[in-house]
Parts: C-alpha cells; structure tokens; sequence
C-alpha cells in the first residue's frame, strides 16, 4: 500500500522554518523577562539551526547528479560529513554547556518571571516534537541487510560455476543492520537535545515559581548539567560512527581474515594480497584485491574473478577491483600443488622502491 512520503530536504526546510521563528520568539522573551536560561537555550538553538542547515546541504549535494571530475565517487559521502561536522558541533555544544552550567553553581542567577519562562518553554518543546516528528523516518531498505537466503542464492549460482561456498565463513556473518541516514540522525539529535532542554526550561520554571527556597535557583545549573551529559552521550557515537566511515573502515561483521581465506579456498586462487574492504557511505561497501594465479589461468580469469565477486556479495561488497598476478614458480610444490611459502603475499606488481613511501602497504 502506498503512503503518504515528504522528502527529506523538505523535512529539513520545515525544521528550519521552525527553528528561526523560535529562535526570535525565545531570545526575544529571554532579553525581556532577562531570564538566562532562556537566552542561552536561544542560543543553542541558533548552533542546531546551523546543524539543521548543514544537513540540508549534505543531502543536497548527495543527490546531485553533477559532480566535479575530481569527485570520482560523486556526492555519495556528503550526508556522512555533514554527520561528522554535527557530531562535532554538539560535542562543542555538550562541552559548553556543561561548562556554563559549572559557572552558575558558583555564581547563582536569579530567573525572573518564570511564568513567562514555562509558557516559553513549552511552546519550545512542543515545536521540537513536531520537528522530531518531520525528522523521524522509519527504514525502507536504506541500508543494505544481508541474510542467509542472500548466502543461498549466492551458493546455487555458485553451484552452477562449479563451485560450493558452504564451507566459507560469510555463512557465519550475521544479517547487516539497517542504517538510519547519519546526516538525518545528527539533525534528530539536535532536536532530541533541544527538547530535553525545554524539559529543563520546563521543570525550572515550575520549581522557581512554586517554590520559595532561597536554593531553588540551584535547579537550572543542575537540569543544565543532565542536558549537557545526555548531548555528550548521543554526540559521541554519532560522531565516531560516521568518522569510522570516513577512515574507510571495514563493514561490521566482516573480518579480512576471513575474507582472504574464504578466497584462497577458490580453486586456482593460489593467493591474496593487498586486500582492502571499505565502505563508501552507510550502504555501499567496496573491495580491492591482487588475486596471485598460474600462468595458464590468465586466460580464465574472468570466469574465477565472478567466482570471487560472489563470495565478496555474500559479505555485502557488490564492487570489487580484483588484479591477477602471475606465481613466480614458488608457489608450486615438485607435483605442482600449492603450498604457502614465504614469498606468498608479497605484490609482484610494484612501482620500485622510489614509490615506497606513497604506498598505502608498506
């Protein structure tokens, strides 16, 4: 059944829209009942509109169709920079207002009006969960999962080629998980972070009004402090998750080891190196090896490298780059069988040792 979808540059505009008109309305109010609490959150809410701002950027160049020549991958890891620039942002943010709320233990402000200041702080958190609502989106296949029956398939193609993957180990990789889009996470954090600081605003307000304590101002540094905790903890993974990817990390659950030998088991491999599995964003995965052959399997390369792709699909990697390189005679035992001696998984194929230094293998 069909539903009703909004894209999510518009889900962004509208957080946008939203976020400038409660940014002048609360920092406005703050000037006027000089309630602190209100002009920094007004202020906070100034860094997640950049964050806003950079995530509809990142999803804009993302799809675009037109990229520089230089960008021989295209805009296919411009959401995870932006993720890792919000990420970045609110653990500048976490940091600052754990800081600023250290301050107010030891310098106590007083909050004027805190009428105004609840009323404020409920029409912040109300349009924050209307936010979270345009921001939220539930996954349909935007990551890439991969189950057992993707082993199956993989095993009767393979069948057809002569060959049996059961023994391999992508038959022990459990299922991907579907990604959320990290751009879209990082501006949902933002949104999440700022109503929790409504709470505060909120629950603030209310112990300074119906409270007549002389230490009922220590509330709003100690609500601060929980904000500034809870930004840091959704802050950290969101940035080390997209910085994982950007290092050109392997996918989760997959293993080198495994793939190498799950490779060298495929009769006329005689061995791997300079193999390297990576992930271009949250769904493409790619991977690039040396394949080291007998002389009289050149020819036939074609037929062993779809061999090969099909392994690499049961582990979630649809492109590979894989280069056949010639055995010098010493992978060959006296009955030409294979055995590995030390000179297995040395590169053949070098650019001297000038070059030594740029390469990405030493």
């Amino acid at each position: 059944m069909s539903h009703f979808h909004i894209s999510r540059k518009a889900r962004l505009r509208a957080v946008i829209a939203i976020s400038v008109t409660f940014f002048i309305a609360e920092i406005s109010t703050g000037f006027y009942t000089k309630s602190l609490a209100l002009v920094a959150d007004a202020f906070h809410y100034l860094t997640d509109l950049i964050g806003f701002i950079v995530a509809l950027v990142a999803v804009h160049m993302q799809e675009r169709k037109d990229a520089p020549v230089a960008l021989s991958f295209g805009w296919a890891r411009a959401s995870l920079l932006g993720a890792f620039f919000n990420g970045a942002f609110l653990l500048a943010l976490g940091l600052s207002i754990l800081l600023q709320s250290i301050e107010r233990f030891i310098d106590i402000k007083e909050v004027e009006k805190p009428k105004i200041v609840l009323i404020v702080g409920s029409v912040g958190l109300a349009l924050n969960l209307i936010s979270g609502i345009f921001l939220h989106e539930h996954d349909h296949g935007d990551g890439h999962g991969h189950s057992h029956a993707h082993d199956e398939e993989a095993v009767h193609t393979s069948e057809l080629s002569g060959l049996n993957h059961s023994e391999h180990n992508h038959h022990n990789l459990l299922a991907s998980k579907k990604h959320r889009d990290l751009g879209m996470l990082g501006a949902l954090i933002h949104v999440l972070g700022d109503a929790f600081n409504n709470i505060g605003v909120i629950i603030s307000a209310l112990v300074i009004w119906l409270t007549h304590s002389p230490k009922r101002f220590y509330i709003d540094p100690a609500i601060s402090l929980y904000i500034a905790l809870m930004i840091l903890a959704t802050a950290i993974p969101l940035t080390r998750r997209s910085g994982t990817i950007l290092l050109e990390s392997a996918p989760d659950g997959v293993v080198l080891d495994h793939v190498k030998n799950d490779i060298e088991s495929i009769p006329g491999v005689l061995g791997v190196h300079e193999l390297h599995v990576w992930r271009l964003n949250q769904t493409k995965s790619l991977a690039s090896a040396h394949i080291v052959v007998r002389d009289t399997e050149v020819r036939d390369f074609i037929g062993l490298a779809k061999i090969i792709s099909e392994c690499l699909h049961a582990y979630g990697i649809h492109s590979a780059t894989l280069q056949p390189e010639l055995a010098d005679g010493s992978e060959l035992g006296a009955e030409g069988e294979t055995h590995e001696p030390e000179g297995v998984g040395k590169c053949t194929i070098t650019c001297g040792t000038l070059c030594e230094p740029l390469k990405c293998c030493n």
